[in-house]
């Protein structure tokens, strides 16, 4: 009997001692947040995911912000691309099968983009459905190149369309990026780890600015951001983020707050 209350005082303790340990981490994240409009920390795994030569090939050819990566940063984009790989389900809408390719670049754009969150795979997609060309749209009854549907928690790319973003990099015209950041701006709206705060807190900055009726008139008649990013707030910053990653520079020069917003938003540096 003696034994079997040590035990219970045993489990007891370890369960407080972990949710001190866990209420720390989370005070302390949010502080860092508060502070360095960051979590904590970023990148931090069991066990790293590997991936093969001819994935990192792929990435090596097709994405210069892979290029750029250390041979540790490298290790930790492997890992994310594997496990994005693994959770979600990449389907064929045509007799074609999905390759290795269409797999390793639908992938590593997620990845890009979400490189500086801790959490990375979101629930509130589960499927990548891939079109050869521009396909019909039962949601919004519509002709489309990609499209991010939360009510069938898909998201939806024109094959054809998805390899012309990679074609020109500085063109501001990326459907992966595009459609990417449709899903990281519904998930950090409604969730509360580090990464989405941190998100959510810049993000309400940047609409302050663009909402302020000189600053948006001064970007529409900047001719940078395509008409089309004033549709609704969702639209403009899947645009605005397809310029972050596609003519960094230029963003930069023209628009600094906002370029730097958008730098915190998504924890990323060029």
């Amino acid at each position: 009997m003696e034994q079997f209350f040590a035990l219970i005082i045993f489990f007891v303790l370890v369960f407080l001692f972990s949710y001190v340990i866990m209420f720390l981490f989370t005070l302390m994240d949010d502080i860092s947040i508060t502070v360095w409009q960051r979590p904590l920390f970023i990148h931090w795994y069991w066990s790293r995911k590997t991936i093969t030569p001819q994935e990192a090939q792929i990435l090596h050819n097709q994405f210069s912000f892979y290029r750029k990566l250390s041979n540790k940063h490298k290790a930790y984009f492997h890992h994310r691309l594997a496990a994005f790989t693994e959770k979600y389900a990449f389907i064929s809408r045509s007799e074609a099968p999905v390759t290795y390719e269409m797999q390793t670049l639908i992938a590593g754009t997620y990845v890009m983009l979400t490189f500086g969150m801790r959490r990375y795979l979101v629930d509130v997609f589960d499927k990548i459905l891939i079109y050869p060309e521009e396909y019909y749209s039962d949601y919004s009854e519509n002709y489309h190149k990609g499209e991010f549907n939360p009510r069938l928690k898909a998201v939806v790319f024109s094959w054809k369309h998805f390899t012309e973003g990679y074609q020109v990099e500085n063109d501001n015209l990326n459907l992966g990026i595009h459609e990417f950041s449709h899903v990281i701006h519904h998930h950090c709206l409604s969730s509360n780890d580090g990464s989405s705060l941190a998100f959510r807190k810049h993000y309400n900055k940047l609409r302050e600015q663009v909402n302020h009726p000189p600053n948006r008139q001064r970007l529409i008649d900047s001719d940078y951001f395509r008409i089309y990013a004033f549709t609704n707030q969702f639209e403009f910053i899947s645009v605005i983020i397809e310029h972050y990653f596609e003519t960094p520079s230029e963003f930069e020069r023209r628009f600094p707050e906002l370029f730097q917003l958008v730098s915190k938003m998504l924890n990323h540096k060029h």
